[in-house]
Order: structure tokens, then sequence, then C-alpha cells
């Protein structure tokens, strides 16, 4: 069995994977916020510029990662990862603070480390597909309710639970699928809410969030897939900045001229600063769950952003109904199980094994 001090370390990043889950609940539920102030109070429903300024900010995590490798923070990252001889001792990795890496031993033979080539390859694969999540999601909210589009976008666990179960290995168990029923019903919930209020004559915005949940757990399955944990978060993502950016202008200038003539520096202010805490802040936090914990403990997490809606309605005066509160707390109730059906497992004692 594993020693105990390799299952607190396990322990330890599980318990900062879900720290950060809740962190990107907090920004994501603001994040809607400032959307549909941006859509409706300032009359600028752009979905695409959005999405094209808000991911081509991730591009900030390359020269962060350069100054925190000159700084001495942040350890090389090697081109291409390295094969340990047979005459080579073994080595103990010590991860840096952007790779969460556990300490372990290599074995003679074994492919070790992360390398700028896997993370800037990661990075590129995944871009496409999270683009179009964020230009559907965005393109949802402007159609929709807030409440809405946060349930909708919620539904992502289900998707991601099956991917990663057949594609990703995930252990399917009775805790795991428990704990995402109950938030498919808490999703339900609020839906009937939404319903017994008249709230019935967003279809499209509806539909446009549930494209943009199926993307997600593609994004979610295909990340914990391509990035281990010794990947560089900082150098997929930068890897993810510089695809959009590059790639996403003729989109942005052929189906957004008119949009970027209307641009003011109030709102490419508001846009580069949902960017920077929504998309590059959040978005590295995520990672990091992801790798910590497993991909459905992850996307569970994103429910979360449905009780934290019923406290930003409260605040802004739109007094959340029974069925909200149910929503909130059989959402709560499967983000616990799920996160504690991914939780590792305590070794035995030395010695209380056979």
């Amino acid at each position: 069995p594993p020693p105990l001090c390799c299952w607190r370390q396990a322990s330890g990043r599980w318990a900062a994977g879900v720290a950060c889950i809740v962190m990107v609940s907090v920004i994501w539920t603001f994040a809607v916020v400032l959307k549909q102030i941006i859509f409706n109070d300032l009359d600028y429903n752009e979905p695409l510029v959005l999405a094209y300024v808000c991911n081509a900010c991730y591009v900030v995590h390359l020269p962060l990662f350069a100054l925190g490798r000159c700084l001495g923070f942040i350890e090389r990252v090697p081109w291409r990862r390295r094969q340990i001889s047979a005459a080579e001792p073994a080595v103990e990795l010590e991860g840096a603070w952007h790779q969460g890496r556990a300490s372990q031993q290599s074995k003679s033979g074994e492919v070790v480390g992360s390398s700028v080539r896997e993370a800037f390859l990661a990075g590129i694969v995944i871009a496409p597909i999270w683009f179009a999540a964020q230009w559907t999601y965005g393109a949802g909210v402007a159609q929709t309710s807030v409440t809405s589009s946060t349930v909708i976008s919620a539904t992502s666990v289900v998707w991601t639970f099956f991917a990663s179960v057949l594609f990703a290995g995930e252990r399917l168990s009775l805790l795991k699928s428990l704990g995402v029923l109950a938030c498919l019903a808490g999703n339900a919930a609020t839906q009937l809410g939404d319903l017994q209020r008249g709230h019935s004559s967003q279809a499209m915005g509806d539909l446009l969030c549930l494209l943009s949940a199926v993307c997600y757990a593609a994004y979610t399955t295909i990340l914990k897939r391509l990035a281990g944990e010794e990947t560089s978060v900082a150098l997929l993502f930068g890897a993810l900045g510089v695809f959009v950016a590059v790639l996403g202008a003729p989109l942005l200038l052929f189906f957004g001229r008119e949009a970027l003539a209307r641009l003011t520096p109030k709102l490419f202010g508001l846009l580069v600063f949902n960017g920077i805490f929504d998309n590059v802040l959040s978005q590295y936090a995520w990672a990091k769950a992801v790798q910590w914990t497993s991909p459905t403990a992850a996307t569970v997490g994103l429910s979360l952003t449905i009780p934290l809606s019923i406290v930003a309605d409260t605040i802004r005066r739109h007094p959340p109904s029974g069925w909200s509160y149910l929503a909130a707390f059989l959402v709560v109730l499967g983000f616990c199980v799920v996160t504690m059906a991914t939780k590792p497992q305590q070794a035995p004692p030395d010695g209380a094994s056979s």
C-alpha cells in the first residue's frame, strides 16, 4: 500500500482542489452578473467580441511564466519530457507552485516530468472547444435569464460524468451516481420554478447554453486526458490564448466588424477585467481542480453557482422562490457527495496489511 506521507500529499491536493472549485464558483457567479450588465445595461450584446477578448487574455500566462522563471520561483520546463536511463539513479521530482506535482520516484526507462511541447499541444487541442463553449454561453446569457443559464450550464456534470467514465477511465461508483442525480434534481427544481413564474420564452438562449454545457464537458474531459499533474497549466493556457488571439482575429473581423466599431474604452476595460478574473484566474484554478480531484467533481462544483446565484438575485432584489431553495439544497448535497467520493483513501498503517 502507499505510505502515509503519499496519502497526506494526495489529501492535501484534493483539499486544495476543492478550495479551487469553491473559488471558481464565486468568480463565475459574479462574471455572469457582469455579462448581463454589459449585454443589457450597457447595450453591448456582442458575445463574439466578449469571447475573443476574454480568451485572448490567456496570453498573460506566458510573460508571467517567464517572469517567474527569471526570478527563480518556477523551475525550468524542458521542451520534451526526458527518459530515465538504467544507469541513472531514481530522482525525486519537486513540483513547482504552478505544476502541482506530488513528489515521486522515477523508475528506469520511465518518461518523467512535464514539457513545453506537451503543454502547448494540450492548449492548442482544447482551444477551439473552449472558445466554442464560451461563445455559445455568452450568446445564451444574452437571450435568457441568469438563473436559467446557470442551471443549464450546470448540466455539464452529466455529460462530463459519462465522458469521463467512457473515455478518461474515471471509475463509476454509487456515491458519484447519487451526487450527479442530486444535482440533476436541483437543476430540474430550478427550471420548474422558472416555468411557474412564466419564464418560458427563452428557448434559443436555453439551447445555446445547453450546447455550451456539452462543449464544456468535452473540454473538461480532454483536459484531464491530455494534462497530467506534471503539466504546466500556465503554459497550457498561454498556448490557448495565443491560438485564440491569432486564429480568432479573422473570425472577429469577418463577423464582428460593426461590434468593434461600437467598442468604447469603458466597455473594453470591462471585457479585459472579465477576462482576467473570469478566464485567466478562474480557469487556472479550475484546471488545478480537475488535476487534483476529478473531472466529475470539478464539474459538479460548477453547480455551486446555483445557490450563489440565489444570493446574487436576493442582493439585486429578485427574491428566489421555494423551488430555488430546494434546488440549492440538492445541488450542495450533490457537490458534497461527489467530492467525498473522489477523496483519496487513507493508507492502512504499516504492518496492517498481510
